[in-house]
């Protein structure tokens, strides 16, 4: 077996472990839903992931060299981030946490190698766009479920209702942030809707409210421009190209 397929096969095993232990074998967590959780409906994008990750796992890339390149590359810690977070939805607290850090980390390594890699095909970015935003509103919210299984009411003199109104003004400004650093608008998308569904969970006060509104337009504005700057360097390129095959 050569080691392309031999890497392409464990990686195909540990995404798996990942679809079996959030489907199969994850228990939600018990307690009153969060503040900083979105409302119900918007766990719909487990099914875009997941979909996305199986065909980065399976999909040909035979007559793609720096693809094959580049997953010899990051498969190591491809498995890393997928037995990590697969690991991290079956074990509690305080593992749970650690867990998921490791998982994260690795998924940051995987996209700054990809973000950083010539000639990649278009695909190889697209479903850790999707994987990295949601994980990274994993990470937002682990904490605050770890104040409340702790039962801490306040945080360097913040009550939790105030460290959710700090962060979600943050994490906005960090997200639009990334999409222009990254012109990743695929990236900015998750967070629009992690955004609707928070505005939607009836749990934020009026002004927190305000800052969702506030924070899908600052972000739905940097989607915008960066597609219509990739949009308009993709025309740029063909345009090229077709000079050059017509000289």
């Amino acid at each position: 077996m050569q080691p392309l397929t031999a890497l392409r096969l464990l990686n195909l095993i540990s995404f798996l472990f990942v679809l079996l232990a959030r489907v199969v074998w994850y228990e939600a967590p018990v307690g009153e839903r969060l503040a900083i959780m979105p409302a119900p409906f918007i766990d719909a994008i487990f099914g875009v992931v997941y979909t996305t990750l199986l065909i980065w796992c399976i999909r040909p890339v035979q007559a793609y060299p720096a693809d094959r390149t580049l997953i010899l590359d990051m498969s190591g810690w491809f498995m890393l981030t997928m037995i990590g977070y697969g690991a991290s939805s079956i074990i509690g607290p305080p593992w749970e946490l650690v867990l998921t850090t490791i998982s994260f980390i690795a998924l940051c390594i995987i996209y700054m190698k990809i973000q950083h890699h010539p000639n990649r095909s278009p695909w190889m970015r697209s479903p850790f766009s999707v994987f990295l935003a949601w994980s990274s509103i994993q990470i937002l919210i682990l904490p605050f479920r770890i104040l409340r299984d702790f039962r801490f009411d306040d945080l360097f003199g913040l009550t939790t209702s105030e460290w959710v109104t700090v962060m979600l003004i943050l994490f906005a400004l960090g997200a639009a942030f990334f999409i222009f650093v990254h012109t990743d608008w695929v990236f900015g998308l998750v967070m629009i809707w992690y955004y609707i569904g928070l505005f939607f969970n009836g749990r934020l006060t009026d002004f927190q409210q305000g800052i969702t509104i506030f924070s899908v337009i600052i972000v739905t504005v940097a989607v915008i421009v960066v597609f219509r700057k990739r949009e308009k360097l993709f025309s740029e390129e063909k345009s090229s190209v077709s000079q050059e095959n017509n000289s």
